[in-house]
This record gives C-alpha cells, sequence and structure tokens, in this order.
C-alpha cells in the first residue's frame, strides 16, 4: 500500500527576528511565515496528502502566543483528511507549560508527547508505525538512548520522526545516532538541520519552508513522498517567499560614486530585490572623497530590505597629503597617522571627520 505525506520542520512560527530588523520588517518575516504555512496546509488539502509530519520547532515558544496556537489548530482543522503528526524540538519542548497542553485540537492532530520513551502511533488500514519522541528542557547535551531501543513490524511501514542533530553527536544540543537505528526504518523525518540536507535516500532533513536568516541559503521548501514498503519516491517542493541572498562587491579606488552605485543596484534583478533580502559585503579599497555613508542610503531605495557589511578601506595616500602639507596642522595630522602601525576602517573615518574638522567643512561621519 502507498502513502502520500508532506516532511516539514523547524517552521519557528512566532519567531522574533534579531537581525538587523526593524519592527515593521520583523513583522513582515512573521507574517511570510504564516502565509508559507497556510500554503502547506492548502497543498495537503487541494492534494488529499495523507500524512504531515513536522519534525519540531514548529513555532518559537519563546515568543509563540496563544493566539497564534489557536490559529495553528484551527488551520490543522481545515485539513481532515489529513493525519497531522508533530512532534517537539529544542525550541518548543514539551514540558509542564508547553502550550500544546492547552489547545483542543482536532482529531486528525496528533502531538507526540512523551521526553523519555518512544511513542508509537499507528495507523492499520494503512499497515503504517510512527515512532517518535519530543524534546523537553532537560534533554540538552543529552543523547536520548530511548531510540535505540525501538522494535518495529517489519512488515509495517515505518517512520522515525525526530528533532535533532545526526551529524555533530559531539557537541550538538539534541545528538542522535543515526547509523544505530537507520536501517529499522521506511523513512527518517528529521528536523533541526536548517538546509535541505539528504543523509541517505531515506534520512532526510527538509530544511526551513522560509529561511530565518543570511546563513540559510539557497532554495527552501518542503518534501513530498509516496512511500511502500519497497519504494520510496521523494520530491523536493520549494515554499519561501523570499530568499536570504549575500553578495560580495569588490571596490577599486577609481570607481567614482555613480558606478558603485550602479553595482550595488545591479546585484539583483528587480523581482529578487523587491522582495529577498540582501546583505552586501563591501570589500577593496575606495576612493577617500566618496560618501559611502550617503551612497549606501542612496543604494537602499532600491531594495525592500538591504544591510552592508563594510569590509573595505579608503584609499589614502598619505605622502601627497603630508607634502601639500608640511606647512600646516593637516600635514602633521596625516603624519601621525601614518605612523601607526594598524590600518582599518574606524580609524580611517575618524581621520576623515577629524580632516573635515581641519579644513573648516561639516562632513557627516562616512
Amino acid at each position: 500500500m502507498n502513502i502520500s505525506f508532506i516532511h516539514t520542520a523547524d517552521l519557528h512560527i512566532g519567531k522574533k527576528f534579531n537581525v538587523n530588523f526593524n519592527s515593521g520588517e520583523g513583522k513582515k518575516r512573521r507574517r511570510e511565515i504564516w502565509e508559507t504555512f497556510d500554503k502547506i496546509i492548502e497543498v495537503c488539502i487541494r492534494n488529499n496528502i495523507g500524512f504531515l509530519l513536522i519534525a519540531g520547532d514548529l513555532v518559537d515558544a519563546k515568543y509563540c502566543t496563544f493566539d497564534d496556537m489557536k490559529r495553528l489548530s484551527s488551520k490543522f482543522s481545515e485539513a481532515k483528511n489529513t493525519e497531522i503528526i508533530i512532534t517537539t524540538g529544542n525550541r518548543d519542548p514539551y514540558t509542564n507549560y508547553s502550550l500544546y497542553r492547552f489547545i483542543d485540537w482536532s482529531d486528525n492532530v496528533h502531538i507526540v508527547d512523551t521526553t523519555d520513551q518512544i511513542k508509537k502511533i499507528g495507523f492499520k488500514d494503512k499497515s503504517l508505525c510512527i515512532f517518535s519522541v519530543g524534546l523537553d528542557t532537560k534533554e540538552k547535551q543529552n543523547e536520548r538512548t530511548c531510540l535505540y531501543n525501538i522494535e518495529v513490524d517489519p512488515s509495517d511501514i515505518n517512520i522515525l520522526l525526530v528533532h535533532g542533530d545526526i551529524f555533530d553527536n559531539d557537541t550538538a544540543d539534541v545528538r542522535i545516532d543515526i547509523k544505530k537505528i537507520e536501517n529499522l526504518f521506511d523513512y527518517v523525518a528529521l528536523g533541526h538541520v536548517h538546509q535541505y540536507t539528504e543523509y541517505s535516500e531515506k534520512v532526510i532533513y527538509p530544511g526551513t519552508p522560509e529561511p530565518l536568516d543570511f546563513s540559510e541559503k539557497g532554495q527552501h521548501g518542503i518534501v513530498f513522498c509516496k512511500l511502500n514498503k519497497s519504494n520510496l519516491e521523494k520530491v523536493f517542493v520549494p515554499t519561501a517567499k523570499s530568499r536570504f541572498i549575500t553578495k560580495e562587491i569588490f571596490l577599486q579606488p577609481d570607481f567614482n560614486y555613480e558606478k558603485i552605485l550602479d553595482i550595488i543596484k545591479f546585484s539583483g534583478d528587480y523581482i529578487s530585490a523587491s522582495k529577498d533580502y540582501y546583505r552586501i559585503v563591501l570589500t577593496g579599497k575606495v576612493d577617500m572623497a566618496i560618501d559611502m555613508n550617503r551612497l549606501k542610503s542612496e543604494a537602499s531605495s532600491f531594495f525592500q530590505y538591504i544591510e552592508f557589511v563594510d569590509d573595505y578601506l579608503y584609499q589614502i595616500d598619505y605622502d601627497y597629503w603630508i607634502e601639500e602639507n608640511s606647512d600646516n596642522i593637516v600635514g602633521q595630522y596625516f603624519k601621525q597617522f601614518k605612523a601607526s602601525e594598524t590600518e582599518n576602517l574606524d580609524r580611517q573615518k575618524s581621520l576623515l571627520l577629524g580632516l573635515g574638522v581641519l579644513l573648516g567643512e561639516k562632513e557627516n561621519d562616512r
């Protein structure tokens, strides 16, 4: 018998964004995560998906509200023909105070409410058994030995649903030795790693449906599977409304203001710039006459979100300034800075700010 299911994890609903978002941008990103969650449920309904497996960190318990949980429950109830199995992760642990305990879930929702022993959720009409164990706050740095004592009926379709790290067994918060158990299961639905990752044909991290920060590159989505005892068909389905994109731009001293502005503007196409999140890393050297603060402010108007990493230096000809001002304080000023063994952007900004004062100009911090 074939079963169909969607495997997802790590939505982090309610997450507070600590990147350089202002409150409006943070709200927008939280709204986009909700919209992607709604889309996943709509896919389940439209395609009559048998099972939705959520491998932990559905919500960020620190910030998720009771209203958020009620909204989740309401949406799950719409997918009445889909059995929804939710295990908990390190960001939404199942504790005495977990909001999972206080919601009236519809009959098609199954919360894994055990954290020290395996929970077996069986569907006899499908010859399917799903095994899982949730996380609580005591699990940090502990390996869950109950995972290694599972007994399965080899005639059933057996799925393991669990949140943890199979790659870093020495330092991971929630480590799993997958080699001890993978052969027991027809599919292992993992959560915790935020990039789509195939450990093997049947051991999968789906990654986050929406990327959460600039470390989460590439495509993000869900995994759609059809499974029986002899065959697994799986397809990665992109779901992300937006991407986090990092680009490096190497600057040269002969680039003028307009050229640098154009390079930044055209680092993304119009559609991408209007919906994605950009981080521009500026390297190389810049003519000291260019006001980079003004340039970055102007460039920002072409993107829905952009931030800059300043890894560049100004091209400063110390000898020229010293020679041209040998008889005044400006020359002495440049001699002082030239004598320094260190050259970094903050020091250069201080030099240029002081130069503006010495020249009687009213310049802002570059």
